[in-house]
């Protein structure tokens, strides 16, 4: 479980670094000309860079899902297994039958991950070789880096997300959540800057709540597609509904939040 979480993870940590670099050099002063053709091959591999860590991704994802979603199935049955009778026992027999549909549905999603790992590695090794050659012909000087420049980018960032996604709702807190994880990426990529890991930390509390919600919607979902309307569903999207409003309402006092710090900084 560990390892594809990490797979998926750091596919976004070093795409949100690849983002953070190219804003960095966007940033670069007039006279710090790159070498000719240098920034042509920069662009070329940040989009070789997108389109493998996308395959990556979406095949670690559902891997990672069902994982997630066992786990937090575990814990209910752990907290059932005691009841002998009545609605708990109901409840514990339903949770061990999802559980087996979820244990394969997962070993289906792992196979095509499992297969196709020793070429991914492959090509992100050659990735990095190129990337490496194309950002030694574009010099960005030790003076031209600005004070906070690790939390200027992620609070940029965050803030172009907030303005695209104003109104928060269920069809689109996940995509909040995804925008917000790609931020905090970019804050905790500098490790330098002490403000930008705190900045990194509230991002990261925004992606929590969020994702704590998403993983009950769709175990409640499983729940319905593998044994339909039983009281285990309804179990679920109960749950469900209690983190959707956590979820909101810590999204938006830290969205308040962020937004402040963004304007100070600007």
């Amino acid at each position: 479980m560990e390892a594809v979480h990490q797979v998926r993870t750091g596919t976004r940590r070093i795409e949100a670094l690849l983002e953070a670099l190219w804003a960095a050099m966007a940033r670069r002063p007039a006279e710090c000309e790159p070498a000719a053709g240098a920034q042509e091959r920069y662009e070329e591999m940040f989009g070789r860079w997108r389109a493998l860590l996308r395959k990556v991704r979406q095949a670690a994802a559902p891997v990672r899902d069902l994982d997630v979603h066992r786990k937090l199935l575990g814990g209910l049955i752990e907290r059932w297994s005691a009841a002998d009778s009545g609605p708990e026992a109901n409840l514990h027999q339903q949770a061990g039958h999802l559980d087996a549909w979820l244990r394969s549905h997962r070993a289906r999603a792992a196979r095509p991950l499992g297969r196709r790992a020793a070429k991914w590695a492959g090509k992100l090794d050659s990735l990095v070789t190129a990337t490496s050659e194309a950002l030694a012909g574009l010099p960005l000087p030790a003076g031209a880096r600005r004070r906070n420049a690790g939390a200027r980018t992620a609070l940029d960032a965050f803030a172009r997300l907030s303005a695209e996604i104003e109104l928060l709702h269920g069809e689109n807190l996940h995509d909040f959540r995804k925008g917000a994880k790609k931020a905090r990426y970019m804050a905790e990529a500098d490790g330098a800057d002490a403000y930008a890991g705190e900045v990194g930390k509230a991002i990261k509390r925004v992606q929590d709540a969020i994702g704590d919600w998403h993983d009950w919607e769709m175990l409640a979902e499983e729940a319905r597609e593998a044994l339909g309307d039983v009281e285990l569903a309804d179990y679920l999207a109960g749950a469900r509904d209690r983190r959707y409003a956590e979820a909101v309402r810590i999204t938006q006092t830290m969205r308040g939040r962020l937004m402040g710090e963004w304007r100070s900084i600007a």
